[in-house]
């Protein structure tokens, strides 16, 4: 079975803004698949529901085979999170904070220690032991995020936006990790907006626009289903695919001094 399903999953938000609207998908095991659309598509709406944030207003989610009701925490036991707005307990240091989930994994102190040694060293975290999460730049909070979401080996790692703010050489080497864990038969959902990285390590796409699933399926399955022709299949990007798809803005011709 699929680690992750939504079946027409529906969300409306009290201002009567519709942010799912029976949305239905199905994310592949052992792959990572990218998760696109433009602000407000409902991306993070999903993963928050995902995460057990939100409650939707109908359907039905299931994540490593389980029905996710509100209230339930035992599939999380086999899945990492970065969400957009993570909370923390501000006044620990990254590695505290990592002991601490460490206890709440279960995991035992020499195996808990190895594992944060590394994730610290492998996110350039090491110089940053002795502040505390609350002097952290928004890109060393998402690295401590991704550490926390890892530090247990999940099974299932869902991950919104988690490469904003991180430097060139971190985002490099957190790409690498997330393929390293796919060959090791772990399954990856990542949503983000920087589509060349999406392009680059994603197995397939789902690309959803007003809460509603626009497509899914692999790069070149895109481009043969928006029927560009073979000299130009080489010559486009996923973000100029992304513009053919959603359809161009038009707000610039609305600019009376362009």
């Amino acid at each position: 079975m699929n680690p992750v399903i939504l079946n027409n999953v529906s969300k409306v938000y009290k201002n009567d803004k519709t942010a799912l609207d029976n949305l239905s998908f199905e994310v592949k095991e052992g792959a990572i698949t990218g998760f696109v659309g433009r602000n407000g598509a409902g991306k993070t709406t999903t993963i928050n529901i995902l995460a057990g944030i939100l409650k939707p207003d109908q359907g039905e989610v299931k994540i490593l085979g389980e029905k996710i009701n509100p209230g339930d925490w035992k599939y999380k036991r086999k899945t990492g999170f970065v969400l957009e707005k993570s909370n923390y307990v501000e006044n620990l240091t990254g590695r505290q904070y990592l002991e601490f989930a460490s206890v709440m994994y279960n995991l035992n102190k020499n195996e808990s220690k190895k594992r944060i040694d590394e994730l610290l060293d492998y996110l350039d975290l090491n110089n940053e032991n002795k502040k505390s999460i609350k002097e952290y730049s928004k890109g060393m909070r998402k690295k401590i995020s991704l550490a926390t979401a890892l530090i247990h080996n999940p099974e299932l790692t869902i991950l919104d936006e988690p490469l904003e703010g991180i430097d060139p050489v971190s985002s490099s080497n957190i790409k690498k990790l997330l393929l390293s864990l796919i060959n090791n038969g772990k399954t990856v959902f990542i949503s983000s907006h920087e589509l060349g990285t999406i392009e680059k390590i994603c197995d397939e796409i789902i690309i959803i626009d007003k809460g509603n699933l626009i497509y899914q399926g692999t790069f070149n399955n895109l481009k043969e289903k928006l029927g560009i022709v073979e000299k130009d299949l080489n010559n486009l990007s996923l973000e100029d695919l992304f513009v053919k798809l959603i359809g161009e803005d038009t707000n610039l011709k609305k600019l009376s001094w362009l």
